[in-house]
């Protein structure tokens, strides 16, 4: 009992310093003052960054994808096909320090696969109908499975074991996948990472920094074919200072407003930022 006791109440020793840390609030002196004797003309504004992350399906057919029915027996997709999902998102509060992001910026994630120039079943120069190429490599995807039976069975390449059997074994499972690719397609997924920049407005609790097609992915704000990403700030009531009412030095505070960043209804994700235009402005008659 004495045990569960001291869980609860170490439990709300946690609540009480998350509450209190979610109600200091950011501040800023601003007007014109002097600061090692220097003139400072300060005021306290908000700029959000907002990364997008989406991730990318794109699907290329097989060369030989109307041959695979009848060469080996399954049905192969005949069209290219590319599919978008949004996968995470993150809004943050943009410092001072940072001017170079005042553009947007890309970062991919997921290598792009090298493509060769020349199919892996063509072995000569001349050039073979696309049936009889298709043919052949169907024959030659049952040879390469007929020679890792062989290798196993130990009916072929005797004395190959350990360390190289397990190379010959990964290297005619690589060349059985680029075979089958000729038939039944190829798929590539990527990860793209977009930035982008939202200086607040006072006057404005929504706005809208991209659209999203499936088909597409991110798409320009302006193309009404996609579905709006936006951002949604709600202000939260806050415990400001009283100040001097005579007092000549201006702070602003900090809202901590709830910032969320959103496709059409569904939530992508939502943290408590300090918003300067949301605030308020507080007199003192020393500096803070």
């Amino acid at each position: 009992m004495r045990k569960i006791s001291f869980i609860i109440a170490a439990l709300l020793v946690a609540i009480l310093s998350v509450d209190a840390t979610a109600q200091q609030v950011a501040k800023k002196r601003i007007g014109v003052y002097r600061e090692d004797g220097n003139v400072v003309v300060a005021e306290a504004t908000t700029t959000l960054v907002v990364d997008v992350t989406v991730e990318t399906e794109r699907f290329t057919a097989g060369v030989y994808a109307r041959y695979a029915q009848k060469l080996l027996g399954k049905r192969a997709s005949f069209v290219d096909r590319e599919q978008s999902r949004i996968v995470g998102a993150n809004v943050a509060v943009l410092g001072d320090d940072a001017a170079h992001a005042t553009d947007a910026v890309s970062a991919y994630c997921g290598a792009e696969e090298y493509v060769a120039p020349l199919q892996i079943d063509r072995l000569s120069s001349v050039e073979h109908a696309q049936d009889v190429a298709a043919e052949d490599a169907a024959e030659q995807i049952f040879a390469l499975r007929r020679a890792r039976i062989d290798l196993v069975t130990c009916e072929l390449g005797e004395g190959v074991y350990g360390g190289g059997l397990e190379s010959a074994l990964r290297e005619i499972d690589r060349l059985e996948r680029q075979y089958l690719e000729l038939f039944y397609g190829k798929s590539v997924t990527t990860c793209h990472t977009e930035r982008v920049v939202v200086p607040v407005d006072a006057d404005a609790m929504t706005y809208v920094i991209q659209r999203f097609s499936a088909e597409r992915g991110l798409v320009g704000k302006s193309n009404l074919d996609g579905e709006i990403v936006m951002v949604a700030i709600a202000p939260m009531a806050c415990d400001y200072p009283a100040g001097d009412p005579k007092g000549v030095i201006a702070y602003r505070y900090a809202n901590n407003a709830e910032v969320s960043v959103m496709l059409g209804q569904d939530v992508l994700t939502r943290r408590i930022l300090p918003i300067y235009e949301y605030g308020k402005t507080v007199m003192y008659a020393n500096p803070k």
